[in-house]
């Protein structure tokens, strides 16, 4: 396999965002870009790679503050003034439909800072006991539609064994609901997903397997950093989300993939 390794180039950062935004790409454009892209895990344990990923959620932390304050309060006026233009405007005028753009778009954006955010801060967790199957059959049911018209054939292979332990419900319910979207979205010619589920050690264990397209090599080591996706409208949020879920449980997250055979994902989760 030949390796192939992006040289460092120095680029003029030409910015008309907010000082503090300008300020703050500069400082990441290392860590996001081209200089620490493709070969950022290479050569190095997992610890390393979990450095390295660390490193770049913090950065989008840190930029991710700045938004929230820079564009939000923008944001909230133009939604505001949005919402008086409508109320003066009747449903058959010429202009109704321009402002229904406005703020489909303004909500939009919205949507955006708030994933940018809820993958830069450690999520809050409300933990309780809870049953993982029963969480899993809900994630299933969900989607349950998607699955009858793409002919997705779900396999279940749980654990026979008690499944309660210590989990925010709802975070938990994300990290299942976005890989089995993700299963679901490789496969849409049909296939099949086969769900398993073990006890090892001190660790509740669910893999996730599919057989879609699965990702190509040179995508696999990118899969958990912020902004990467390879969906034509993806934001490439969701994974990174994921994993802070999973690392703030005390748990670890890993996939495994063959171009064009399938992919596994590996969630464990501690039982203590």
């Amino acid at each position: 396999m030949t390796e192939v390794r992006k040289q460092k180039s120095e680029v003029p950062v030409v910015c008309f965002l907010p000082s503090v935004i300008c300020h703050l790409y500069k400082e990441g454009s290392n860590i996001m870009s081209g200089s620490r892209g493709e070969d950022s895990y290479r050569g190095v344990g997992n610890q390393g790679k979990e450095s390295v990923l660390s490193e770049r959620l913090a950065f989008t932390g840190r930029i991710a503050a700045s938004i929230a304050h820079e564009i939000r309060n923008p944001l909230g006026n133009v939604s505001l003034a949005v919402q008086q233009l409508k109320k003066a405007y009747s449903e058959d005028s010429p202009w109704s439909k321009h402002i229904e753009v406005i703020i489909r778009n303004t909500e939009r954006i919205n949507f955006l800072i708030t994933e940018l955010l809820n993958c830069a801060r450690p999520p809050e967790l409300n933990i309780r006991p809870h049953e993982m199957h029963g969480i899993i059959e809900n994630v299933l049911d969900s989607i349950k539609s998607s699955l009858s018209t793409q002919w997705i054939k779900v396999i279940k292979k749980y654990d026979a064994k008690p499944s309660i332990i210590n989990v925010d419900k709802e975070h938990i319910n994300r990290v299942f609901l976005n890989v089995v979207i993700n299963s679901v979205e490789a496969m849409l010619k049909g296939g099949t997903m086969t769900i398993t589920t073990s006890i090892e050690g001190d660790f509740f264990v669910v893999k996730i397997q599919d057989t879609g397209v699965g990702i190509p090599e040179e995508d696999i080591i990118k899969i958990f950093d912020p902004f990467f996706s390879t969906k034509r409208m993806g934001v490439g949020l969701g994974l990174s989300i994921v994993y802070g879920i999973v690392v703030s449980h005390g748990g670890e997250i890993s996939v495994e993939s063959i171009w064009k055979r399938g992919t596994i994902f590996t969630i464990s989760l501690p039982t203590k």
